[in-house]
């Protein structure tokens, strides 16, 4: 290891690791620090690597202290999976740069960090609340961009996306139910109003700004459900209808807040 000369009196610094603490971003943390010290006079020094450390330790405290994933943790919950960074970037529909900065120090929102953390704890995405798909914000936007063009008018995205949401919980649920997994891995809640997106309210401008041409391709099945989709329900009113009068939603609409297993696939009866 290189020796650090003190700036001020010459004397070799020596190497040291200390508690910080700071404010950041209106919330007090501790994080660790390491930096040359002169034994001597006392100055401290620190090296760009060092700086950068520092930085990455102050981000990763506040995270914690925020209730967000890590930049480690969420390395470490991709690794898990088996996927490169790109890999999980074109799984959340993200740039590969923001899964970089996040586990390097970026913080993410809570809406992305609700994604991530959905994405992470649900074995891999394949589980009753998924359809058996990790989830794809391009997938979800291809499939609902799909089912406007098939019924002649384009689905409206809106912050509660009170019919756009049904149509696409019929998408996965009758792909669950004929092809054995849903379309996009979207898990979908019980909310007073039916079937919804899981955190929707966060979803809905990241899925608005999600690109289609990064979604897998539909296969000619899942063309054909919603196809059939559209047909059934031109408009918007006959959607919202339809999944009010299900079992599949009948059976568990006093649990609100609590997710909709993709196993009520098989109780789907108006279509």
């Amino acid at each position: 290891m290189e020796n650090k000369k003190c700036p001020i009196c010459s004397q070799v610094m020596v190497l040291e690791e200390t508690p910080g603490r700071t404010v950041f971003r209106g919330v007090e943390v501790e994080y660790p620090r390491a930096g040359y010290r002169c034994p001597d006079c006392g100055a401290a020094l620190g090296t760009q690597v060092q700086t950068e450390a520092v930085q990455k330790a102050i981000s990763d405290a506040y995270r914690k202290k925020a209730g967000l994933l890590t930049g480690s943790e969420i390395r470490e919950a991709r690794g898990r999976l088996g996927l490169s960074q790109k890999e999980l970037a074109e799984k959340l529909g993200v740039g590969l740069a923001s899964v970089k900065r996040w586990e390097t120090g970026a913080i993410q929102t809570e809406a992305m960090d609700r994604l991530l953390r959905q994405f992470f704890e649900t074995n891999q995405g394949r589980d009753i609340y998924t359809g058996g798909r990790l989830i794809s914000l391009p997938r979800i936007k291809l499939v609902l961009a799909t089912i406007g063009r098939a019924r002649g008018r384009p689905l409206r995205f809106n912050d509660q996306m009170l019919f756009t949401a049904k149509y696409a919980w019929y998408a996965d649920f009758v792909s669950f139910r004929e092809i054995g997994r849903g379309m996009t891995g979207a898990s979908y809640a019980v909310l007073p109003h039916g079937p919804q997106l899981n955190n929707y309210k966060e979803l809905v401008k990241e899925i608005g700004r999600a690109d289609p041409q990064d979604a897998e391709p539909l296969t000619e099945k899942e063309l054909e459900i919603i196809f059939r989709i559209a047909k059934k329900f031109p408009a918007d009113q006959d959607v919202i209808d339809a999944a009010h009068d299900e079992p599949a939603w009948l059976d568990i609409r006093d649990r609100i807040g609590s997710l909709i297993p993709y196993t009520f696939a098989d109780k789907l009866t108006k279509i």
